[in-house]
């Protein structure tokens, strides 16, 4: 399989009408592909009146398509929805279609142009990434997978209200239609949720038959005869889902799985086994206290301030951007990598929303960053079978360019992010303590400060000095960047070092050395000579154009972890964790059914190294999802890759 996702061969009919050449099947009826949207699936799940008095509602679809079944939701939601009501919707897709082609396709339908256009101005890029696209003045989340629905459902991560079965034929695409995702629906709807499809073939009755659903023929539309509704049954208990999920699954295993979702809420029940291990669980929070205004901190409480969650943020600095964060300029660009896996994952679906939420806020310049080819072949390798579209990633004389990469603004960005934020600056927190349900933060002196339904640690270097996160193995490392007058380049240019055009001059650096202190270092001379000397390797002639008494330097603390993959998640109660799975150690299989144990309500989102800025508004997305109890935006895989977890696990592996 390549890195890209493969582009639909079409057929155009006279009409202007899309078919998908390898299934032989068009994209929309003829006879009024919104009308038939409306009448299969709005109504088929009893849209609108089933999100009627609901404040969050999850939709899944699979064959996302030309997007007009999410555009005829969408417009029902803009007509229906409670204020502050928020409508999910992931969809997943093999073949995706190019924006241009998705536009000449909706053009078919004005009565739902404006929103076209949005969704085209925003139009997912061709890879393999989930993208979440927020439209939050409707209250509106699109996420969109790109792959097999099978690969996809197997590792998604959240409960369902509805889905939208609207894949090609049966009899063309009998892959999507399999009895295996049709298990994967099942242990992914919450009791009661309601289902439509425009086909009724035998075979998909029995399956859904078989996956709990209670299945209804009613008239179809068009030319078509019937078409199909069922409901989850609400009787089917989750062992007996997890039991369909893993036929060969022994009852008390399945049991054991289920009680471990049970724990964690039967809004959140668990996708594989395997997650048992790793605790989730929503707070389902009126407030949350975010400690740190740092990148991270702040793209948090923009999550979830556009969720309608109180967040209040706290930093012991007196000013905004005293940390890694205060930067004047920051690179974002793609840790691309050639193996895939969950963190390859992680790495492109983070770098794809960063551009997007640095464009949306109007604290970006794309100027593009060439990165220099590597000696092992790796660079070289990527570009033959590239992860990224041309116009995202193209070879370039010395190497790559990543034409849409560039330079944030941090703390333009983070006050953007803040403005739906409480802000409290000079408020160190030292301790936070159960009280109830909730959590009280304590000032140095004992004083408590405020009290929170949930907590989100994003302190950086200071997250280990709280309790429930002293397990986590965070080192830390110093960097200086310098700027000032010199020729810049182009573009921005990178190989281990990195230079950019800034302000009409240049900013480079960067280094990285190991540092013991966790207080605020101070610039150096021989840092900034290291950096001199890694330029004029780098670009001799940007090197001799700078002009060294208009040099600035600034200096800072980074958060990094042994495999360079960021912490985000609940946060588990290290001590009763270990003794809990402590068999892990021995090699024996674990028995028990209590729920992972973990500091309910204590979420943690750090150890981002230097990719702070790529990394932040994904993760932040990431954990407001898990704190709403809302799907996620990535596979479980990914998930449980960057879980707190995961270093109490490989410790009882490695005894």
């Amino acid at each position: 399989m390549t890195r890209l996702p493969p582009s639909p061969e079409l057929a155009w009919s006279e009409e202007g009408v899309p078919t998908a050449a390898a299934f032989n099947d068009v994209y929309f009826s003829k006879a009024g592909g919104l009308a038939e949207a409306e009448a299969v699936f709005l109504a088929g799940c009893g849209l609108p009146d089933a999100w009627k008095c609901k404040d969050r509602f999850a939709i899944a679809e699979l064959g996302f398509g030309t997007g007009l079944n999410v555009l005829a939701a969408w417009r029902a939601w803009k007509k229906t929805r409670l204020p502050h009501a928020i409508l999910h919707i992931s969809t997943i897709e093999a073949f995706p279609l190019a924006r241009e082609d998705a536009a000449r396709s909706l053009a078919h339908f004005p009565e739902v142009a404006a929103l076209a256009t949005a969704l085209l101005e925003r139009w997912p890029v061709r890879a393999y990434a989930p993208q979440r696209l927020w439209f939050p003045e409707d209250g509106f989340a699109l996420t969109v997978f790109t792959g097999e629905a099978e690969t996809i459902l197997a590792g998604l991560h959240g409960r369902f209200d509805a889905w939208f079965l609207d894949g090609f034929a049966p009899a063309r695409n009998q892959a999507m239609w399999s009895e295996a995702i049709v298990r994967h629906v099942g242990r992914l709807s919450n009791p009661g949720a309601r289902l439509a499809t425009f086909t009724v073939a035998g075979a998909v009755r029995r399956r859904l038959e078989s996956a709990g659903f209670a299945v209804e023929k009613k008239p179809g539309f068009g030319a078509k005869r019937e078409r199909l509704e069922a409901t989850l049954k609400p009787t089917l208990s989750l062992a007996e889902r997890v039991a369909a999920q893993r036929p060969g699954l022994r009852h008390a295993e399945a049991a054991s799985a289920a009680q471990a979702g049970e724990g964690r809420s039967d809004e959140q029940a668990p996708d594989r086994v395997q997650a048992s291990l790793y605790p989730y669980a929503p707070a389902n929070p009126a407030r949350v206290a975010i400690l740190g205004a740092g990148i991270a901190g702040a793209a948090c409480a923009e999550a979830l301030t556009r969720r309608g969650v109180e967040a209040i943020v706290l930093d012991a600095a007196p000013t905004l951007g005293d940390g890694a964060s205060g930067n004047p300029a920051g690179l974002v660009m793609p840790r691309l990598d050639r193996g895939g896996g969950p963190l390859a994952e992680l790495f492109l679906a983070a770098y794809l929303s960063a551009i997007a939420a640095y464009e949306r806020l109007g604290v970006f310049t794309p100027c593009g960053v060439e990165q220099r080819a590597d000696a092992e072949g790796a660079l070289a390798d990527l570009l033959n079978d590239p992860s990224l579209p041309s116009d995202w990633f193209a070879p370039h004389a010395n190497g790559a360019l990543h034409p849409r990469a560039g330079l944030v603004d941090p703390q333009a960005a983070i006050a953007a992010m803040l403005r739906g934020a409480e802000l409290q600056l000079e408020a160190p927190v030292t301790t936070i303590e159960r009280s109830g349900d909730a959590w009280i933060l304590r000032a140095p002196d004992g004083r408590a400060l405020l009290k929170a339904d949930a907590v989100i640690l994003a302190c950086g270097p200071a997250l280990k000095q709280f309790a429930p996160a002293s397990f986590l193995p965070i080192t830390l490392s110093r960097g200086q960047i310098e700027w000032g007058e010199g020729t810049g380049p182009p573009h921005a240019i990178t190989d281990g070092a990195y230079v950019a055009p800034f302000n009409r001059g240049i900013l480079f650096g960067a280094t990285f050395d190991r540092a013991e202190d966790p207080t605020a270092p101070e610039p150096s001379t021989k840092s900034r000579a290291r950096n001199l000397e890694a330029l004029s390797h780098l670009a001799p002639a940007i090197a001799a154009s700078v002009h060294a008494a208009t040099l600035r330097s600034r200096a800072a603390l980074r958060a990094t972890t042994p495999d360079r993959a960021p912490i985000v998640g609940l946060l588990p109660d290290a001590e009763a964790w270990l003794v809990q799975y402590a068999d892990l150690a021995h090699g024996r299989a674990i028995t028990t059914t209590a729920p992972p144990p973990a500091h309910r309500g204590v979420y943690v989102i750090g150890g981002l190294g230097a990719r702070g800025l790529t990394l932040a508004p994904l993760l932040a997305e990431r954990l407001a999802s898990e704190i709403c109890n809302e799907p996620m935006p990535l596979s479980q895989a990914a998930l449980d890759a960057v879980h707190p977890a995961r270093f109490l696990h490989r410790s009882l592996k490695r005894r």
